[in-house]
C-alpha cells in the first residue's frame, strides 16, 4: 500500500511537471511515420550459423537483425536470444547450429507509413524492443529499437529526463518515510 500511494505521488508530479513545461509532447507529435526513425537493414541469411549471427551483432554493434530467406523476413535474431537461449546452456561449438534455432521466427513486423505510437504498442504488447520494418514484399528495410523510440520522446522532454532522480520511486518512499 505503501509503495502504490509513493507511485501515485510520483505520477501525480511527474504529470504537473510535464503539464508546467513549455515543450509539452502532443498527439500529432507521436504521429511520426516509422522512416523517419528506422535505422539500416542488417539481414542474417537463414542459412547462416549462430556463430555467424552473433559475429554480425558484434560486427555491427546493433541488438537484434533480421533473418532473411530469398530476402523475405523469416525471423528475427538478437543479443536476448543470446542471452535466454545460448548462454545457459553448455554449447561448445555454435558454427555449427543453425540461427534458425535460435531466432524468432514470424516477428511482429510494421510498415515504414505506420506511426511511432503502433510500433510503442507492438513493443510493449510483445515485450520485445526490435520492430523490423518491411516493404510491401515482406523484405525488410529497416528497423526501430526502443531506444530509437526513448531517444526521439526524450527531444520533447530534455529538462524532465535531465533533472530526474536516479531513483525517482525510492526516492518518493524515502521522503515520505521521512516525513
Amino acid at each position: 500500500m505503501l509503495y502504490e500511494h509513493a507511485i501515485d505521488e510520483e505520477i501525480a508530479q511527474m504529470d504537473e511537471d510535464i503539464e508546467a513545461s513549455q515543450k509539452a509532447l502532443q498527439v500529432s507529435e507521436i504521429q511520426v511515420p516509422l522512416r523517419s526513425l528506422m535505422r539500416g537493414c542488417i539481414t542474417i541469411d537463414i542459412t547462416a550459423s549462430t556463430q555467424d549471427a552473433i559475429d554480425l551483432l558484434i560486427e555491427y554493434r546493433i541488438g537484434a537483425a533480421s533473418v532473411v530467406e530469398n530476402k523475405k523476413i523469416r525471423g528475427i535474431f538478437g543479443e536476448r536470444d543470446v542471452l535466454r537461449k545460448i548462454l545457459n546452456k553448455q554449447i561448445n561449438d555454435l558454427t555449427n547450429i543453425p540461427v534458425t534455432q535460435f531466432m524468432k521466427v514470424d516477428p511482429q513486423t510494421a510498415k515504414p507509413d505506420d506511426m511511432l505510437d503502433t510500433a510503442v504498442l507492438y513493443m510493449a504488447k510483445g515485450g520485445f524492443r526490435h520492430l523490423p520494418i518491411v516493404n510491401d514484399e515482406q523484405q525488410p528495410i529497416g528497423m526501430v529499437s526502443i531506444r530509437d523510440v526513448i531517444s526521439y520522446l526524450v527531444d520533447f522532454f530534455p529538462q524532465e529526463v535531465l533533472t530526474l532522480p536516479p531513483n525517482p520511486i525510492r526516492d518518493a518512499l524515502k521522503a515520505r518515510e521521512g516525513a
